[in-house]
């Protein structure tokens, strides 16, 4: 009997049909649906960098129809053709991408600042962490670059790097002290002196290829829809799998993307995708202008990262967390950071105004930049998108630097900058264009930065608003 009985209600509780509504009137495949909606948000804001990353990479190969170990770059000056995240138009760029697992151990070599041009950079792996800092205080050197467990012996010479991925990204600052022809041509002459190629190429390097990106549109931007994920998947099969990241695979199996597998979204599974993606870039430009600090004590310029940043190398990893949020926003607005911030450059951001509004094309502003700038170099404001983070399209100067002699300076040294739709009477030198129906912020940028800086006697007042 006893048995029987148990038999029974066994039977009873395997009978029960499951629910086909749940208690918020939601049936199982709406659940299903919004788990991969929220599962997908998620994952756009923890793979932000790696799929940042791979945005760029992709322009590389695709609008500089450029190879692994070949550099790309902007030899006139970056200009707005250039869609990377807040660029400068004060220097020039170089990029170059290198994959271990393809080409194995790679070499870059840099030469050292000569007849007044220097060249200032960082390695970083392929989720963007800062592997090292280059070119600092003109400084040359050797670098090697290393495929993840890599047990061979390492011969002399180098700096050797160990990423923990087989993908690395190096961008390269040419530094000129003018624009004249002749320091143009001494620019170039540094440039031409880098070379990458393959540690198994030592003895005989290859010649180096060079692309000149002058006039060629460079989409590397993450374009908020399906395609994140996509490169997401991409990223994550070329690449091993590390400890701290199993959970978030685990998380995006209901997506599609498994590690060593092809992802194949079906048409409803895109769907959701894209709106999960346009739900994470909202998340995040909303984030933007507050989850950093003010830089002075009541100031509306900040430093473009959360502090947890340059405290752990732009790791982002703390004893007791990694901040995938932090990380994701600070990805979302710029790309590759200096392994240590301040060491040869210093950045402050602004998106209001010194009331507190947001900097908004439609109107007139100030800026005014006192003597003696704590640099020694040279300082730059550039005015970027707020929707894409990256330089006004057709823009024809989004930069003002202390290099362009045209600038007019006030008798103490000081400079007016004025930004907004049109310039000023008498001040078109000074004056930077913002599109009347668009939204925009602004970076100050430091090149050389001195103690006056760091320890705030040197202070800058906020963008003002004129009309």
């Amino acid at each position: 009997m006893r048995r029987l009985v148990m038999f029974l209600l066994l039977t009873a509780t395997l009978a029960v049909p499951a629910p086909s509504v749940s208690a918020q009137g939601l049936s199982p495949k709406d659940l299903q649906q919004r788990l991969v909606e929220r599962r997908a948000v998620d994952a756009a804001i923890w793979g932000m960098p790696i799929v940042s990353l791979d945005a760029m990479r992709q322009a590389y190969f695709r609008d500089g129809k450029a190879q692994y170990g070949d550099i790309i770059w902007w030899p006139k000056g970056n200009a707005w053709r250039n869609q990377s995240l807040t660029p400068n138009t004060s220097v020039r760029y170089l990029y170059v991408f290198f994959n271990t697992k393809k080409d194995g151990p790679m070499v870059l070599e840099l030469p050292s600042a000569a007849n007044g041009s220097s060249l200032l950079g960082t390695i970083a792996d392929a989720w963007q962490v800062p592997l090292t800092d280059i070119g600092f205080e003109g400084k040359a050197g050797k670098f090697l670059v290393l495929p993840p467990g890599y047990t061979s012996d390492v011969p002399a010479g180098y700096t050797t790097l160990r990423p923990k991925t087989y993908n690395t990204f190096t961008a390269i600052r040419s530094m000129l002290t003018s624009s004249s022809a002749e320091d143009e041509r001494n620019g170039n002459a540094l440039v031409n002196q880098i070379k990458t190629y393959p540690l198994s190429s030592a003895g005989n390097p290859p010649v180096q290829r060079f692309v000149d990106m002058t006039n060629t549109m460079y989409d590397g931007l993450v374009h908020y829809d399906e395609s994140i994920y996509t490169g997401l998947a991409r990223m994550l099969n070329e690449e091993t799998v590390q400890p701290e990241d199993l959970e978030m695979m685990g998380m995006l199996l209901p997506l599609g993307i498994e590690n060593n597998k092809d992802f194949k979204p079906d048409a409803a599974t895109v769907t959701l995708l894209r709106s999960a993606a346009a739900e994470a870039h909202a998340w995040l430009l909303a984030q933007l202008p507050s989850f950093v600090e003010n830089f002075w004590p009541g100031s509306q310029w900040k430093v473009p990262a959360a502090a947890i940043a340059p405290q752990t190398g732009f790791k982002w990893t703390v004893a007791n967390y990694l901040d995938v949020d932090s990380r994701g926003i600070a990805f979302a607005s710029f790309f590759l950071p200096p392994a240590k911030l301040g060491s040869g450059s210093f950045y402050l951001g602004a998106n209001f105004d010194s009331a507190g509004q947001p900097l908004t094309g439609a109107n007139t502003y100030r800026l005014h930049v006192p003597a003696g700038v704590p640099v020694s170099q040279f300082w730059s404001l550039t005015v970027y998108n707020t929707e894409t983070q990256a330089l006004f399209l057709n823009s024809t100067r989004p930069t003002l630097d202390s290099l362009d002699k045209a600038i007019r300076r006030n008798a103490d040294g000081s400079v007016d900058l004025y930004m907004g739709p049109k310039a000023p009477a008498g001040q078109d030198s000074n004056w930077i264009l913002t599109p009347a129906g668009k939204s925009w912020f602004s970076w100050f940028r430091f090149y050389g930065p001195e103690k006056a800086l760091f320890d705030k006697s040197w202070k800058m007042p906020d963008i003002e608003k004129v009309r």
